[in-house]
C-alpha cells in the first residue's frame, strides 16, 4: 500500500526547467545531475519494491520530519505489522572501499558517509514514534541500488544492503509478514502529517531573469524544444513522444509558476513563455479551465 508518493523536488524541478532556458554554471549543472542520478536510484528502489514485496506493507517515500527539534529526511519508510524499515538510498556505480569507517573511490575520494546521516535518521525515528505512542521496532539500512556498485573491505556489521542482497532482503521480509492492523495504519498516517515542505527551494537556485531565458515550449520526456503542435497535440521530432496539448500547457504553466511563484499568470506571459507555440485562445481555455480567473478585463490573471 503505497500512501505517500515519490516525487522530484521543487528545487531538482526548478534546477531542470533551468537547465531548459539557460546555461547553468558547472557547479549548479553537477548538483542537478546529481539530484538526477539519486532520484533515478529511487525510481529503481521503487521497482525493487514493486518487484520483491508482495505481502501487506505500507510504503511512505520522501519523508522530512522533525523530532524534538531537530529534523531529519528519508528516502522510504516500509511499516510492517511489527518493524518501521528505514532505508537510505544511494545510487552510487562502480567500485568503492571501505577506509577507516568511510566509503572513498579506488583513487581516494571520500564520500559523504551514509552510515552516519542513516544512524541519526533511526535515532531520530525513534524518538517520534516512542513520542506518538507507539512501540513498534525501528530497523534501519543503506541500500544500495545499483547492479555495478561494489564495495571492498565493507564490516558485516555496517548496516548496508548491496544490490545482490535486494532480493532476499524482501524475500525474508516477505517471509515474516503478518496483517497489518489500525494501529501501524494510524502511525502511517501520523507520519504524513507530521512530513513538512523542504526548505525554501527559491534561495538554492541560481540567479536567472525572466528576460534572458529562452521561451518556447519543450518535450516532457526527452527536454528538447523540437516539438509540432497541432490544434490538440504536441509531437516531439526528436524522441517521437506525443501527449494532449492541455497537457503540454499545464507542464509549462506549472514551471513558469516554480519559477516565479510572485508573478501572476496571464495569457500575455504565457504565450510568450511557450514561445508563441500556443494560441492564445487556448492558453484562455486551458487556464480557465484549470484556474480560476481574477478579474474581467484585459488586466486579468489566473490563480
Amino acid at each position: 500500500m503505497l500512501l505517500k508518493q515519490r516525487e522530484k523536488s521543487k528545487i531538482h524541478l526548478g534546477l531542470l526547467a533551468l537547465d531548459k532556458r539557460m546555461v547553468l554554471e558547472d557547479t549548479d549543472r553537477n548538483y542537478l545531475l546529481n539530484l538526477e542520478r539519486g532520484y533515478k536510484g529511487e525510481e529503481l528502489f521503487d521497482d525493487y519494491v514493486k518487484q520483491y514485496l508482495t505481502k501487506e506493507v505500507i510504503v511512505l517515500n520522501d519523508l522530512l520530519l522533525t523530532s524534538r527539534g531537530s529534523s531529519f529526511q528519508v528516502d522510504s519508510v516500509i511499516i510492517t505489522s511489527d518493524t518501521l524499515y528505514m532505508y537510505e538510498i544511494k545510487n552510487y556505480k562502480g567500485n568503492y572501499q571501505m577506509n577507516a569507517g568511510q566509503i572513498v573511490t579506488l583513487t581516494g575520494q571520500e564520500i559523504n558517509n551514509p552510515v552516519n546521516q542513516i544512524n541519526r535518521a533511526k535515532t531520530l525515528m525513534k524518538q517520534m514514534v516512542k513520542d506518538f505512542g507507539y512501540g513498534i521496532k525501528v530497523d534501519a539500512s543503506v541500500i544500495f541500488v545499483n547492479p555495478t556498485f561494489y564495495l571492498y573491505d565493507a564490516k558485516t556489521t555496517v548496516s548496508f544492503i548491496y544490490p545482490n542482497q535486494i532480493e532476499k532482503h524482501f524475500n525474508d521480509m516477505n517471509n515474516r509478514l503478518t496483517p497489518l492492523t489500525k494501529e501501524q495504519q494510524y502511525l502511517a498516517q501520523k507520519l504524513i502529517q507530521e512530513n513538512r515542505e523542504s526548505v525554501p527551494y527559491q534561495k538554492e537556485l541560481p540567479d536567472f531573469e525572466y528576460s534572458k531565458l529562452k521561451k518556447t515550449i519543450y518535450c516532457s520526456l526527452c527536454g528538447k524544444d523540437r516539438l509540432r503542435v497541432t490544434r490538440k497535440r504536441s509531437y516531439c521530432t526528436t524522441c517521437q513522444h506525443q501527449q494532449g496539448l492541455e497537457k503540454t500547457i499545464l507542464e509549462h504553466i506549472a514551471e513558469f509558476k516554480l519559477l516565479f511563484p510572485n508573478e501572476k499568470v496571464t495569457v500575455q506571459i504565457l504565450y510568450d513563455w511557450c514561445g508563441g507555440k500556443a494560441s492564445p485562445r487556448r492558453l484562455r481555455k486551458v487556464c480557465g479551465t484549470h484556474y480560476k480567473k481574477i478579474g474581467t478585463t484585459s488586466n486579468s490573471y489566473y490563480d
